[in-house]
């Protein structure tokens, strides 16, 4: 017997390294693949680069947006590599932050199991987490939310562990603050989550102890916490996002209407028990069998994916693509995997905290859908999270399904006692049919991830190398005061160097088709230089959240005239000489500019 449990411990870390390998390889790519990745990168640079040159953990942030110069947790651990190594924090940054990403899988599996006490459930939902199309591409960023997302799954670990030993309080404070110092929307989420925990926890106890005080007392306590770091440090989230996400209620009053919401949810979290609502939460279509919900719900995602493209997603600045419906078909089947298993919740540990989770977060979405704001499409990474694990207990009752019984042996082997040989036939049969199904699922999943949101044809964050030559190029031959006119990725790099930049104020520059139409914004934001990438030229213009825009021929062309002039161009080429990459910069002649302004006077006089 101790053989036995010896080989079954090694076979499940044996099977969780293997998932948190793939995890982080997928999430990777894009960072080995590019010199950069990710539209804010030059944002997240620029910051750890000044905390380097000046040791200040808050350095002053003069650049696109706000707040980001509150949450250095990535930044610092950046520094701190490159201090260690000696590398450059360019090359750092975008190879450690999917780490993070990664292990965040790493530790679900663990989160799962103190929650269900079940290896193979908590190893499957590992497994959809770590191929999640949504969940991958958000953490394969060098950005602030993944290291949130690591902080906020390592402190609900600690959170779930210490309902049961207070020794854990420890851990649990230090990875909440390294939580709040991470990312402010993570920490919503994960405030939103252990309050729905509570609740579904209190509802299960017959009265107050003193665990139930220690559990509404973290609660209180990280809440107030959070509100305090963002009241008197991170002052851009107290007056922005508590304000304007709330129905624009004062950032006062959303605090104190949450502390109304905490405790009044957990004085009548105990009559849920009558009502029995975390047991009878089946949603629709409760009736039907397992199989029949995988195929109604995805039929119903799917439609309503369909109609998404059509009228569009109240507070998602996103079209909706067909070929993106395409490439969404992979994640649709997990999210009807996750419906199936829903009901399954009531029969397994702690189902009924898994439930809470999931309606927490699904009450945060429809309120972001009502309001138009809390960014809908954003909820999506985070509900993906809990969701995972229906899902996996859908698989798992797919794969007991397909167990050889006894009487399938008699009846294929015609012997009332069987055949071991028709029993081995059976088995392997049913096992290879399984597996390519589970590997077709996984495959499918790791193969949209990045199709998936390029198909949307909104955005792309590939930063290549020539980008990075022509800021190099740039700090030597133009003049800081000079004004850099390009999309949010290279005007983001650009600032990082310390250029002036439009803050993503520009849009006929890119749509126009002849300089006239351009000119007004030229002259108004005083543009002295304009970078353009293949990216640009061939994608899109993704200049502001909601503003992207594509360049035709006419467009592009304007820039090879008067008052333009191409003054650096780098490219990158394949083995036979064909340029995989590009980046040109044009200067506005501002002497052509004036005489074609006084040709155009003279012209309208005429």
């Amino acid at each position: 017997m101790e053989g036995k449990s010896i080989k079954s411990n090694s076979n499940w870390l044996f099977w969780l390294l293997v998932i948190t390998a793939v995890a982080i390889i997928i999430r990777s790519l894009p960072a080995w693949m590019n010199a950069a990745w990710g539209v804010d990168f030059g944002i997240y640079f620029g910051l750890a680069k000044d905390i380097a040159a000046t040791g200040v953990v808050f350095p002053e942030y003069n650049g696109w947006g706000s707040s980001y110069n509150y949450f250095p947790v990535l930044y610092l651990i950046t520094v701190g590599v490159h201090w260690v190594t000696g590398l450059d924090i360019f090359w750092v940054m975008p190879k450690l932050a999917p780490f993070f990403g990664g292990l965040t899988v790493f530790i679900f599996y663990f989160v799962v199991y103190e929650l269900v006490k079940d290896k193979r459930v908590s190893l499957f939902s590992s497994a959809f987490l770590a191929v999640s199309v949504l969940h991958v591409y958000q953490t394969s960023h060098a950005a602030p939310l993944t290291v949130g997302h690591f902080f906020m799954m390592l402190s609900l670990y600690f959170f779930i562990r210490f309902q049961k030993k207070p020794v854990f309080s420890v851990p649990l404070v230090v990875s909440t603050f390294l939580l709040i110092l991470s990312h402010h929307f993570t920490t919503y989420f994960y405030i939103l989550t252990i309050t729905f925990l509570t609740f579904a926890y209190v509802s299960k106890r017959e009265r107050v102890t003193r665990q139930v005080l220690y559990i509404i007392g973290y609660v209180f306590f990280v809440s107030t916490v959070a509100f305090s770091y963002w009241m008197l440090v991170a002052t851009p989230v107290y007056q922005s996002f508590m304000r304007n996400k709330f129905f624009s209620l004062p950032a006062n009053m959303v605090m104190v209407l949450f502390y109304v919401f905490l405790f009044v949810g957990v004085l009548f979290a105990g009559r849920l028990k009558r009502f029995n609502f975390l047991k009878n939460t089946g949603f629709v279509f409760p009736r039907l069998d397992k199989y029949k919900k995988i195929v109604v719900s995805f039929l119903v995602l799917l439609c309503i994916l369909i109609i998404a493209s059509i009228t569009g997603v109240p507070g998602v600045y996103v079209k909706i693509t067909p070929m993106a419906i395409v490439f969404s078909v992979p994640m649709l089947v997990i999210i009807s995997f996750s419906y199936a298993g829903f009901s399954s919740l009531n029969s397994i540990r702690n189902g009924f905290l898994i439930k809470g989770w999931i309606i927490g977060i699904l009450l945060s979405l429809l309120y972001s859908l009502v309001s138009a704001e809390l960014l809908p499409d954003r909820h999506l990474e985070y509900l993906v999270v809990p969701s995972c694990i229906p899902a996996a207990l859908t698989l798992k009752e797919i794969i007991k399904d397909h167990h050889v019984k006894e009487t399938e042996i008699r009846k294929y082997s015609g012997s009332s006692q069987g055949d071991n040989s028709v029993l081995f036939k059976l088995r392997y049969k049913r096992n290879i049919l399984a597996t390519c199904v589970i590997l077709v699922l996984f495959i499918a999943n790791l193969m949209s991830t990045y199709p998936t949101i390029d198909s949307l044809k909104t955005i792309d964050e590939r930063v290549s190398t020539p980008c990075v030559n022509v800021v190099e190029w740039m700090k030597g031959n133009i003049s800081n005061s000079s004004v850099i006119a390009s999309d949010h990725r290279l005007e983001m790099l650009a600032w990082a160097e310390g250029f002036n930049i439009t803050y993503c104020e520009t849009n006929t520059t890119w749509t126009a088709e002849n300089f006239s139409e351009c000119r007004d914004e030229i002259i108004q934001l005083n543009i002295s230089y304009v970078v353009i990438d293949d990216i640009m030229r061939d994608n899109v213009v993704n200049v502001d959240v909601g503003k992207y825009y594509y360049m035709t021929n006419e467009s592009y062309d304007k820039f090879k005239q008067p008052p333009f002039e191409l003054v650096y161009r780098n490219a990158t080429v394949n083995s036979i000489g064909e340029e995989i990459h590009w980046v040109e910069i044009y200067a506005v002649n501002w002497s052509s500019l004036d005489q074609y302004i006084k040709g155009s006077r003279k012209s309208d006089l005429g």
